[in-house]
């Protein structure tokens, strides 16, 4: 219903949808859109083949989505395909929600549709201010103090919080630890590529858990 509408009344409806679109399908309390956790690799996989850094590859309408100065820049259209916070104006919007194919992103020649979620995550980040960030690779790393969990217990090291508040926030419970054969199985495999040899697990020491290991 929501493609018949842009189909017939056109751009001007469009901000709207997008609000319909977002608001109903996204999940509640979603957290703030990342453009190198979240955006990067969409826009990567479907978009820099001809939005991308690489002119020689025959980059269309000289539009560049890798730089947030190119995605503002106003193009021969008219158009401008980012407008930070503005999802009424950006191109960008309009064209991953078109439901005609000489103007859906990415094009149908691509047979890699956006995702429900995909779109969602492309028209928050937009909301939100389309804000750009350098690769991940020349990003100093930032501390974070470990967050709050509801089970104090469980965590060892303060890596162990930011794992229990993610399974938290998924509504589960941390598996119980392992025995010590078990451990020892999982240690072998990964440092060795194979299990543990008899003689080794009959060494074991005579404490469970991980610190026995």
């Amino acid at each position: 219903q929501i493609a018949t509408w842009v189909n017939s009344f056109g751009p001007a409806l469009v901000g709207s949808v997008v609000f319909v679109v977002i608001w109903q399908n996204k999940p509640k309390h979603a957290a703030t859109v990342d453009f190198n956790r979240d955006v990067r690799p969409i826009l990567s996989d479907r978009c820099f083949g001809c939005h991308g850094p690489d002119a020689n590859k025959g980059r269309k309408a000289g539009l560049r989505l890798d730089e947030a100065e190119s995605a503002g820049r106003k193009l021969k259209s008219g158009a401008i395909a980012i407008i930070p916070g503005d999802l009424k104006h950006s191109e960008m919007a309009r064209r991953i929600l078109s439901q005609d194919p000489e103007e859906l992103m990415p094009s149908p020649e691509l047979h890699r549709p956006l995702s429900q979620t995909e779109k969602n995550i492309l028209l928050k980040w937009i909301e939100e201010g389309a804000d750009y960030k350098p690769h991940w690779a020349f990003v100093s790393p930032i501390k974070h103090e470990p967050p709050q969990t509801q089970s104090a217990d469980w965590a060892k090291d303060p890596i162990d919080r930011f794992i229990l508040a993610k399974i938290e926030q998924a509504g589960l419970q941390p598996a119980p630890i392992a025995d010590k054969t078990t451990l020892l199985r999982r240690a072998s495999l990964a440092l060795t590529g194979l299990p543990p040899t008899p003689q080794g697990s009959r060494h074991l020491p005579g404490r469970h858990g991980a610190r026995g290991l």
